[in-house]
């Protein structure tokens, strides 16, 4: 198995806890690294878009139930 080195790498402290975060790509790809970052804030605004309808959609299927129960 071969070890890919990070094409990008950055570490941040936030309390006593240490978080580094490597970015991995194709340093071929015709895509600029704004590209990716934007497309990956894209897709995880899109899962949390996804996510915050899937728990409205819960929580008003439960308050409907409670209404019906007398």
């Amino acid at each position: 198995m071969t070890k890919n080195s990070p094409m990008m790498e950055m570490t941040r402290r936030y309390g006593h806890t240490v978080y580094t975060i490597s970015a991995f790509g194709n340093p071929e790809a015709n895509t600029t690294y704004e590209e990716r970052l934007l497309h990956l804030i894209q897709h995880e605004a899109e899962k949390m878009d996804s996510s915050r309808e899937n728990n409205i959609n819960t929580t008003t299927n439960m308050d409907q139930n409670e209404g019906g129960i007398s």
